[in-house]
């Protein structure tokens, strides 16, 4: 596994475990959008915390192209795995797997 992304994810979450926040993402080590899809640049995420578990949606307002992260969540970080979500097109999936520690820094990896 390689870093491909690196940046801040800022994450509030309500008293119903719904979330919402932001992120500020680079990519590193050489990665494109091609690479490893749209987590790069600036946005805003929603999602929901359910049994310790998070999913999180990069791109609440866009049903297509999107990045989806899944982990397990604790008090001094959020690990699991992040995959682009197509409708059409690519055929390979591109996915990785990441890491949101309790500085909001997030950290993407992808396998070469």
């Amino acid at each position: 596994m390689v870093i491909c992304a690196s940046g801040i994810m800022k994450i509030n979450i309500a008293k119903d475990s719904t979330i919402t926040g932001s992120w500020d993402i680079a990519t590193v080590n050489g990665f494109t959008e091609k690479d490893i899809g749209p987590q790069i640049g600036k946005g805003q995420l929603e999602g929901y915390i359910k049994d310790g578990e998070i999913q999180i949606n990069m791109n609440p307002r866009i049903a297509d192209y999107n990045i989806f992260l899944n982990g397990n969540y604790s008090n001094e970080n959020i690990i699991g795995n992040w995959h682009l979500s197509l409708f059409r097109g690519q055929d390979d999936e591109v996915s990785g797997s990441f890491e949101i520690n309790n500085e909001n820094k997030y950290t993407a990896y992808i396998n070469e």
